[in-house]
């Protein structure tokens, strides 16, 4: 029989809809409890009006042909037939319809298309004319976020609840070679059940299997459906035992509050320090946002002391804010809070491993090239071997300006501003106010021949207060300083290039004369920003090798230097520096090691090789002009394919030694060596070694780790063991294994940890 093209009107629709989230949901409305699930009879639904209601969307069909048995009422379309209706669709090789049970059967290759797009897949299918009633056998979903759902019956009940039967559901993609593998995980559960209006799928009788192998077993549990983005409940918790804590748990409950803004709980009893109790808000404004967090409990708190180790019972605790504002297009305000009770807090209920907060409130304004900031900055230094007062900025006032391009005599004027006031309780009282007003112009010849001149007038005056008397170690009255120092430089660099075949060579000779006043910092002058001193390649041709502005690198000295650079058209490079300056003046302001402190400055240089993605190395150097010695190694690198990559670094810096016979910062000269092997040995795998070593007088060994990775589309496994060699008062070191698995679309998993110290 010749196919034909036929239209009728035929009330239809099927839905489904299922889940995906990363965090256990909280008890929701409880879905109809049902036994083993069986296919509803046609007879069992009720009737609705033979006619579609008139708020119906109109019916579209089309099949190679369609039949009518007017004395049964049933309707029989064959061959290629689609149904759609308001945006449901049905595919099936034979659809009928029955006038009298209003009941719609799909059968051979059924395939039902929701709005929302989850598709649903069968082999036979029954709704109802009202889209309310419907059963599927054998059914296969694909949910909004490709997930799937498959089961061994489906029904959907009074349009909201969806209920599988023998479910099984996973995010991952199933294997291309052989599809009958199970994935990289999923969930068995007897029933499946999606409460579209609640948007939660709930599971009964749930196993989680990984590489088709039970894991863990859940009698019931529900998450969101894709749909949601988040969702208040419990996230997944921790339970672990190391040697500071003891035994313990870490369980977090998140609450969505509004769109707009959420909070975490954070609770974490442990055998050792009792409870602590955390919280995290956020929240989002039309004009900014705002993060707020902390942390408290009350516990001993073991501390160092003239007697020995100490361990009062005390309060103690953690609290961190951000805030970003703006006032208008140009005008924002904000604040960094980070403030903890001791040293050791961050890092033993595992925080944060930062050293240095700061916390901060700030106004500040864009206005094309100029800005302006005011603020209050404050400072809390962790780390157990500094012993000094951290001042607190009161305020810090910056300003700064940049002309337009070629302007000005042919270059461009610039204009710094700042006021500086450092308050300390006990220390000294240090108020600044400086400027500097500077232009820079560049200049190329037909030779090609680059010059660039720099020319500044720096402005600066001092007030200082509660300043030792060099003598007999009393307080000096309070007293004001103000200088003046211009200085400026003409640099000259002249590149050569060539071509020669796929690469390009180019070498290029650097010199500059700078020029200012033999100017010798004054002791009277507090030196807050400049203590650390790191000469290198980078601030060789600088107008100031000083990293701050209390200490001014005055007089005249030539700079001169090499580059040389091979560059290939695949992206590869090999780059290599080479430079040292010479002081017209001698100047003992800089340290003894510093490779500043003798006219003759230290050879500085930096090899940078990247020929092919399987290299990438840097190393930077400082020698000593007159006998060679070593000064300052920097090296890093790392070699080989993805299957075996190697990596390491070795830093050396000598200590620094000034001319009064103290020193800063270090007493010792400072080298550390670090290593490490990663490998990708299949296509999922990853093993990655590494360890770090102190190599100075009294040192030993830091840290070492190895870690096995096992990460797929939706699925990650990672086996660490770690070990920690630092000493500190409070904190065991030691070592550490556990392991983590993520899971997509669930949540994440981390073991129990064991632990050992290692002293």
């Amino acid at each position: 029989m010749a196919a034909t093209r036929r239209r009728a009107a035929i009330a239809a629709a099927l839905m489904v809809g299922l889940m995906s989230s990363t965090a256990l949901a909280q008890q929701q409305p409880t879905p109809p409890s049902s036994g083993a699930a069986a296919a509803p009879a046609p007879t069992q639904a009720a009737p609705p009006q033979a006619a579609p209601k008139k708020d119906q969307p109109p019916v579209l069909l089309e099949a190679d042909q369609v039949d009518t048995d007017n004395e049964l009422g049933i309707t029989t379309a064959t061959g290629n037939v689609q149904l759609s209706q308001g945006g449901h669709v049905v595919l099936a090789d034979t659809i009928s319809y029955s006038e009298r049970s209003n009941v719609i059967t799909a059968s051979g290759h059924v395939v039902m298309i929701q709005p929302d797009g989850e598709v649903m897949f069968g082999d036979y299918a029954e709704l109802t004319e009202d889209q309310k009633q419907a059963f599927v056998d054998q059914s296969r979903m694909l949910l909004q976020d490709n997930s799937r759902l498959a089961g061994y019956q489906a029904e959907r009940i009074d349009g909201r609840y969806t209920r599988v039967t023998r479910g099984t559901y996973s995010p991952c993609k199933l294997c291309e070679d052989d599809p009958t593998r199970p994935p990289t995980w999923q969930i068995r559960a007897k029933q499946v059940t999606h409460d579209n209006t609640s948007h939660d799928i709930y599971f009964r009788d749930a196993t989680i299997e990984v590489a088709g192998v039970p894991i863990t077993y859940l009698p019931a549990f529900s998450m969101p459906d894709p749909t949601v983005d988040r969702r208040s409940g419990f996230l997944t918790p921790t339970i672990g035992y190391n040697t500071n804590l003891g035994m313990f748990a870490r369980v977090k409950y998140y609450y969505d509050i509004s769109p707009d803004k959420d909070l975490l709980f954070d609770l974490l009893p442990s055998a050792n320090d009792g409870l602590l109790l955390g919280t995290k808000y956020r929240q989002r404004f039309t004009n900014g946002y705002l993060e707020l967090q902390g942390a408290a409990t009350y516990t001993q708190n073991p501390q160092a002391s003239s007697t020995g180790t100490i361990s009062p019972t005390e309060l103690r605790g953690w609290v961190q804010g951000i805030g970003r504002f703006d006032i208008d297009d140009s005008w924002r305000w904000g604040f960094d809070l980070n403030r903890v009770t001791d040293n050791n807090f961050l890092l033993r209920y595992n925080y944060s491993a930062e050293q240095l907060l700061t916390s901060r409130l700030y106004t500040e304004h864009f206005a094309g090239r100029d800005y302006f900031n005011a603020g209050i900055y404050g400072f809390q230094d962790l780390r157990p071997s500094n012993t000094l007062e951290e001042p607190v900025a009161l305020p810090l006032i910056t300003y700064s300006a940049l002309g337009e391009p070629g302007d000005t005599l042919g270059g461009r004027w610039s204009f710094d501003a700042q006021y500086l006031d450092l308050w300390r309780e006990q220390g000294v009282r240090s108020r600044r106010a400086s400027q500097v007003a500077g232009w820079q112009g560049d200049y190329t010849n037909s030779l090609g021949m680059v010059t660039t001149v720099n020319a500044l007038l720096r402005t600066d005056a001092y007030a200082i207060g509660n300043l030792k008397d060099a003598a007999n170690g009393g307080p000096r009255d309070d007293f004001t300083r103000f200088r003046v120092f211009p200085q400026g430089q003409i640099m000259t660099r002249l590149p050569f290039v060539r071509e020669d075949g796929t690469v390009s060579e180019m070498i290029e000779p650097i010199v500059a004369f700078t020029a200012a006043p033999n100017y010798h910092n004054s002791r009277d002058l507090p030196n807050e920003d400049s203590e650390d001193i790191e000469f290198d390649s980078t601030n060789l041709f600088r107008l100031s090798r000083y990293p701050g502005v209390d200490l001014l690198d005055g007089g005249q000295r030539v700079t001169y230097g090499v580059r040389a650079g091979v560059y290939g058209n695949g992206g590869g490079s090999s780059t290599l520096f080479f430079g040292q300056s010479y002081r017209l003046q001698h100047n003992t302001d800089f340290a003894v090691n510093s490779g500043l402190y003798s006219r003759q400055s230290d050879y500085v240089g930096r090899l940078e090789l990247t020929p092919s993605p399987w290299m990438d190395v840097s190393y930077g150097f400082r020698l000593d002009p007159t006998s060679g010695a070593q000064r300052m190694h920097d090296f890093t690198g790392s070699f080989g394919p993805s299957i075996f990559r190697v990596s390491g670094s070795y830093l050396y810096i000598n200590k620094l030694e000034l001319q009064n016979g103290t020193t800063a910062d270090t007493t010792a000269n400072l080298q550390e060596v670090s290593g490490g092997v990663t490998s990708s040995f299949l296509k999922y795998y990853t093993v990655g070694l590494s360890t770090r070593y102190n190599l100075a007088e009294g040192g030993g060994p830091v840290s070492t780790s190895l870690t096995t990775t096992y990460q797929d589309d939706c699925y990650t496994f990672s086996l660490i063991m770690e070990r920690d060699y630092a000493q500190r008062v409070g904190l065991a070191s030691g070592n550490r294994i556990y392991f983590r698995m993520i899971f997509n679309k669930l949540g994440t998993f981390v073991s129990p940890a064991f632990t050992g110290t290692s002293h």
